[in-house]
């Protein structure tokens, strides 16, 4: 799978690709300066600010010529925009993690989760390796923290 993670400077972007299997391909997106030699590698992208009019048809044009099979959006005004064109997105195959406009409405997002805290994926309900989706998140996407006992999921995201 061609994975694309937004906010790809930041320490909670390097944590979540090793989420990831190995034979995944995982490049980093950012609207932060890059040196040069990353961005030479390979592995990192530059993309617009997700305050940008632009923004999705930018990152819609990064996920197709990196053949992006899903983009991990870490920035809430990222999370935001994106909420709306999940179809847009699907129509070229590439699935967004981020959680429907119902639950955007009523959930609270942990900004900035400490390293100590165990983020992950959640896509479709499943937490990313895991084989069941979580009840009543089914249909959910996006970076999130689950609580200790596994009972209680938050999403998280970069201010």
């Amino acid at each position: 799978m061609n994975i694309l993670i937004t906010g790809g400077m930041s320490a909670l972007a390097q944590k979540l690709a090793r989420v990831f299997s190995a034979e995944d391909k995982v490049i980093f997106g950012d609207n932060v300066a890059i040196p040069d030699l990353l961005i030479a590698g390979g592995r990192y992208v530059v993309i617009p600010s997700g305050s940008s009019a632009s923004f999705n048809h930018e990152l819609l044009k990064v996920g197709i010529s990196n053949e992006s099979d899903l983009i991990i959006p870490l920035r809430k005004d990222e999370i935001i925009q994106l909420a709306a064109c999940k179809d847009l997105f699907a129509e070229y195959g590439i699935q967004l993690a981020v959680p429907s406009h119902r639950l955007l409405e009523i959930v609270e997002f942990i900004v900035n989760p400490g390293k100590d805290l165990n983020t992950t994926v959640l896509l479709k309900g499943k937490i990313a390796g895991q084989g069941e989706p979580i009840e009543s998140l089914e249909n959910e996407s996006g970076v999130c923290v689950v609580s200790d006992g596994g009972e209680e999921l938050f999403f998280c995201c970069l201010a």
